[in-house]
């Protein structure tokens, strides 16, 4: 049986630059489909938008304290 452990963390941001203008990062702009995944982002500069499946921009996620990412 395995037991639990602990270890530090850092939470990290994670966002996606724009495929269409390369500047503006990407933002949940409509609510996961839940059957799909499928989720609508816009760019907060040109308002390109774009669908992710099953991933939401900008999102946190946690590496251990001195891993790179």
């Amino acid at each position: 049986m395995m037991g639990e452990i602990k270890r530090a963390v850092q939470p990290i941001e994670i966002n996606y630059i724009c495929d269409n203008c390369q500047h503006g990062m990407m933002k949940k702009s409509g609510e996961m489909n839940e059957d799909t995944g499928d989720t609508l982002h816009s760019c907060v500069i040109c308002g390109h938008q774009q669908t992710f499946q099953w991933v939401e921009y900008p999102r946190i996620d946690y590496v251990g304290e001195g891993e790179n990412f």
